[in-house]
């Protein structure tokens, strides 16, 4: 059984959590919930044997993140006082007195580790950065927020956890992929069976395969400047959303390179079109991809993998220049290829033609993707009207907007936050 707390201030929002589905048919139960992170906090100490905390990003008292901060540091804000054992007991004494000192206490048990799922109305993905760096297991947008949806992240994150390695096992594991990879990359070991065995990937040979990179990779540094780490941490994290425990793999070989690892083709692609679009709602970046495979043994992966590597083309200015350009006039419904050649000094013909080639995607379909990205977060985070977002973004009429929202998000605009 799955023990569950759900930590949000709107009455409608924990009404509409609890009627998703009927949880005790998946051995879900929710045990309690709370209107803001210091009770959420509170009830812990008593319920140490929670195991999934379902929690709202922004509340009053303490928000989510501040309750993500003080759970993983094991103690709350501003905190020099100290409860014993029997708070995590939830013993009456015990209960009073951390009534008495408020927030003023330290969290002692260290059983006292379920893992968080942060809900948001908000895309902006420094939101989703702060998340992920508080100890998030997963971020999910209010509006995605359905039985399907929650029950699939909650399932996922209950299965994986039993499987995650000590801290010892891990940091050999990670040492060992690391030199897997520099092996494959470089020539500097030949015992790459042995290393991949040690590097604990869950997926056998054969396998496909996918290297990622940031699709601008200038943006990624003006954003993160010396954090660069939490953007590889970020993207990380979000890849294992989509790349099951035990049917694939994923990692980062840097903060500018990922992979992907899956049993078949179809799982490859559907797993890279989940998180592409994640991407772009969460961090704000598209990636571009290489594929690969099947690879049958280390030799053959050593060479398809190195070929994937080297095709990647350094980013070239004519890209970060149409991009940005993009970026700075998508609201201008007139704006056309041409207008865009003409800012490069290039034909129409050339700029298509190796923008495709480098970023594996079209003009058109990076400036459509520009203007729904805008228009999510106008519909999430203002009270505008459809024709009014549709005009902001670009869109001469309210109809090719609705059919280009949902060829992106798979809803219609109306039904986007329902």
């Amino acid at each position: 059984m799955i023990n569950m707390l759900i930590v949000d201030d709107e009455p409608l929002v924990l009404l509409t959590i609890r009627s998703l589905c009927r949880w005790e048919d998946h051995d879900i139960t929710i045990i309690g919930e709370a209107a803001n992170g210091k009770i959420a906090l509170d009830f812990l100490f008593s319920n140490p044997d929670t195991d999934i905390v379902v929690v709202d990003v922004d509340m009053p008292v303490m928000n989510g993140l501040e309750f993500a901060e003080a759970l993983r540091s094991k103690a709350a804000l501003g905190s020099n006082a100290t409860l014993g054992s029997n708070a995590a007991l939830g013993s009456k004494a015990a209960l009073q007195d951390k009534a008495a000192l408020g927030s003023n206490y330290v969290l002692q048990d260290e059983k006292i580790n379920p893992a968080l799922i942060f809900l948001s109305s908000y895309s902006n993905f420094e939101y989703v950065r702060s998340a992920f760096k508080s100890g998030a297991c997963e971020y999910l947008l209010k509006s995605e927020l359905d039985g399907k949806n929650l029950l699939e992240l909650i399932k996922r994150i209950s299965r994986d956890r039993p499987h995650i390695p000590h801290e010892k096992q891990r940091d050999l594991s990670e040492d060992a992929r690391s030199a897997f990879f520099d092996g494959i990359l470089n020539g500097t070991d030949s015992s790459l069976e042995s290393l991949f065995a040690q590097s604990s990937f869950s997926i056998k040979w054969p396998f496909y395969f996918l290297i990622l990179r940031p699709g601008d990779l200038l943006l990624v540094h003006q954003r993160y400047e010396n954090k660069l780490y939490e953007f590889q941490k970020t993207v990380t994290d979000l890849l294992r959303r989509y790349v099951p425990y035990h049917s694939g793999d994923c990692g980062a070989l840097s903060y500018d390179q990922y992979y992907i690892f899956m049993r078949s083709e179809e799982e490859l692609e559907n797993a890279f079109e989940m998180f592409y679009r994640a991407a772009w709602t969460y961090i704000d970046t598209g990636f571009e991809k290489k594929q690969g495979g099947p690879a049958i043994h280390p030799e053959d992966f050593r060479e398809r993998f190195s070929c994937c590597h080297k095709g990647f083309l350094p980013p070239s200015r004519l890209v970060i220049r149409s991009r940005r350009y993009i970026r700075e006039h998508f609201r201008d419904p007139e704006m056309n290829l041409k207008e865009i050649a003409d800012y490069n000094g290039i034909s129409k013909n050339h700029l298509s033609f190796e923008f495709t080639r480098e970023t594996g995607e079209t003009i058109s379909e990076f400036l459509t993707r520009t203007r729904i990205k805008e228009a999510e977060k106008l519909i999430l985070e203002t009270s505008l009207k459809i024709y009014e977002i549709a005009e902001k973004t670009g869109y001469l009429n309210v109809e090719t907007f609705t059919r280009a929202f949902k060829r992106i998000t798979g809803k219609s605009p109306s039904r986007y936050v329902s």
